[in-house]
């Protein structure tokens, strides 16, 4: 390797500019209130140059603290163990032996793009959060600390044992198994889900919708009193002109976030690991590791199953319950590339054939309970606004999808088991398929509310070193069939969870 590790060693020099401004964003991120004031013309003409001064004064204290913090962190590695000291005020020396270690991302957001530089992090077990986030290597740096921390080998292990295994690997040839371009990007915007588009832009209407009563009122000398508006607002063409451009924007919205998430999506396939890298604001490469692999799942809807694509999220071992954020995304690929991925990661063809048992149409139940009250709350509020007529018509229609999708979600809810793998299906207009190998299963337990108990039903929950999976409302009798075979096959394999 060309870089020592065993000498300790800052972050780049250009970490102190990359330090500076991601803390000053974050500073700005977490006060943004402060500048409320300074959107009344009162305040910007009486105490502007006051308010300039102060954050000037702020700025530079700022940068002194950012260029005192870049001095201070220095990493190194001796011994099969990690070593880092950091700190302007109080100081923190952490230590961490290299089995320890989980996951290690290299990132890069736009302004460590813009200074050519990238960002490490090292998951540890134990830890909810990375533990360690270097702001700012060269990226052969960090592929050099990368493999270094992944090596396995003893202490003992002599130099010329290490050259060749790194001449090894040097000359294994990494292949580009799958790559989005930006038209198969549109294909996963237009498939992807909308609710989250269209809670960004109800969120930006509600956000600027003050300063565009305020404006509309000084150009024009519109009178936004309550009157007016509940007139224009009981229009049908206002209505209808609503529904169209929250349509119009949720679509565009959708799809600007995949485009700049996923931007150049790549997938290599290495021996037996991936990695995966994306992104446009934020370059994130991350590898899926054979072994760490707990979850395999697959997303599909009727969209992607009509433009052939589905998503793909692996699950890796980790101190805590792993988010939608925390999985590792492989979007927008077909069924042959999903059946290497597969094929490599669990050794097994796909897809496999498994026994069944579904979820109880009880669920239903326990569904539209809630969605029920939900409905109600809405429909009176509607009442209140629109009149009965109205709020009553919204109700029906909102009970009838209500239950539309709790029959789908059942019909959909199964747990399949077969010799090597669970497969848990959920969704209802997405269909989420998760595969886990049955001897990385940690934990099997049974939930059975007062209800449950009567009708004799339970909720089986399947925890792994990446989090739990919950197949609810089964029948009493089957799920124990099943709770006995998965600890007979736990307990027989030999082979480990990681």
């Amino acid at each position: 390797m060309k870089t020592d590790f065993s000498i300790p060693r800052r972050q780049n020099f250009r970490g102190i500019l990359v330090v500076f401004l991601m803390d000053l964003f974050k500073s700005i991120k977490h006060n943004i209130y402060v500048f409320l004031p300074l959107l009344s013309s009162k305040v910007r003409e009486e105490y502007l140059s006051i308010v300039l001064v102060v954050l000037g004064v702020l700025i530079i204290l700022q940068l002194l603290y950012s260029y005192k913090s870049y001095l201070n962190y220095k990493f190194h590695v001796h011994e099969q163990r990690f070593f880092l000291t950091q700190g302007v005020f109080n100081f923190t020396d952490t230590d961490i032996p290299f089995d320890r270690i989980q996951n290690i991302n290299i990132n890069q957001n736009l302004i460590q793009q813009i200074l050519n530089v990238v960002g490490f992090e090292i998951e540890t077990a134990g830890q909810s959060t990375a533990e360690i986030k270097i702001k700012a290597l060269s990226r052969e740096v960090a592929q050099e600390l990368k493999e270094t921390l992944l090596k396995t080998e003893n202490e003992n292990t002599s130099e010329e044992q290490i050259k060749d295994e790194i001449e090894s690997k040097a000359s294994t040839k990494s292949k580009v198994l799958f790559q989005l371009d930006f038209f198969e990007l549109l294909k996963v915007g237009i498939s992807s889900n909308y609710l989250k588009g269209f809670g960004l832009v109800l969120l930006f209407i509600s956000t600027l919708f003050q300063y565009l009563q305020e404006i509309v009122l000084n150009i024009f000398e519109v009178d936004f009193d309550d009157e007016y508006l509940s007139q224009f607002q009981g229009t049908f063409e206002f209505i209808i002109g609503l529904i169209v451009f929250l349509l119009a924007a949720t679509f565009i919205v959708t799809i600007g976030r995949t485009v700049i998430k996923y931007f150049e999506l790549k997938v290599t396939k290495m021996d037996e690991d991936f990695e995966v890298e994306y992104g446009l604001l934020k370059r994130v490469n991350q590898i899926i590791k054979k072994n760490k692999t707990q979850v395999f799942e697959i997303e599909e809807n009727p969209i992607k199953n009509i433009l052939n694509i589905k998503n793909v999220f692996i699950s890796q071992a980790s101190s805590q319950e792993l988010n939608n954020k925390k999985k590792i995304a492989a979007i927008g690929i077909s069924d042959e590339n999903i059946r290497i991925l597969f094929k490599s990661l669990f050794d097994l063809s796909y897809p496999q054939k498994f026994i069944n048992i579904n979820s109880s149409k009880r669920l239903m139940f326990r569904l539209m309970i809630k969605n029920f009250i939900l409905s109600l709350v809405i429909g009176l509020g509607l009442i209140m606004w629109q009149g009965f007529l109205f709020g009553f018509i919204s109700t029906v229609i909102l009970l009838g999808v209500f239950f539309f999708i709790a029959y789908k979600t059942v019909q959909k809810s199964h747990i399949g088991v077969s010799d090597d793998l669970i497969e848990i299906q959920s969704g209802s207009i997405h269909t989420n398929r998760k595969y886990i190998a049955v001897h990385k299963i940690q934990t099997i337990s049974l939930e059975r509310n007062l209800f449950q108990q009567y009708n004799k039903h339970a909720d089986l929950i399947v925890y792994t070193a990446s989090g739990k999976e919950r197949i609810s409302y089964l029948k009493y009798e089957e799920v124990l069939e099943i709770v006995n075979y998965l600890n007979f096959k736990v307990q027989e394999s030999e082979l480990s969870w990681i």
